[in-house]
């Protein structure tokens, strides 16, 4: 299953769309969402819909962030503002990748691994 989320840049006067993408795959009791593209509001909210459809069926979800190409300040706010609303019913969520601390901060349930 593949989320995305598409919005418009304003590049050197041009516009353009840059898509970000959460591909997913599992293995046994454990989820890994891959984040491509750019890390703005709008992925923000792709993300915590991603987690609150599979917290409950998985013990972890790895969140790779390797092949994130930017993280926006805004939308690294918004989910960190928007984390602590996630019912972790005994899920863990790790993030990896340089740029996992740019997204999140260390809370009850999320850690980061490079």
């Amino acid at each position: 299953m593949v989320f995305e989320a598409t919005h418009e840049m304003k590049q050197q006067g041009h516009a353009m769309t840059e898509t970000f993408q959460i591909q997913q795959y599992r293995n046994s009791d454990n989820l890994h969402l891959r984040l491509t593209g750019v890390f703005d509001e709008e992925a923000a909210f792709t993300l915590m819909e991603a987690l609150n459809e599979n917290c409950a069926l998985v013990k972890k979800i790895f969140v790779h962030t390797a092949a994130l190409d930017q993280v926006l300040d805004p939308g690294a706010e918004l989910f960190r503002s928007s984390i602590s609303s996630l019912d972790l019913p005994g899920a863990e969520i790790i993030f990896t990748g340089k740029k996992g601390e740019e997204i999140a901060v260390k809370a009850p349930g999320i850690r980061f691994m490079k």
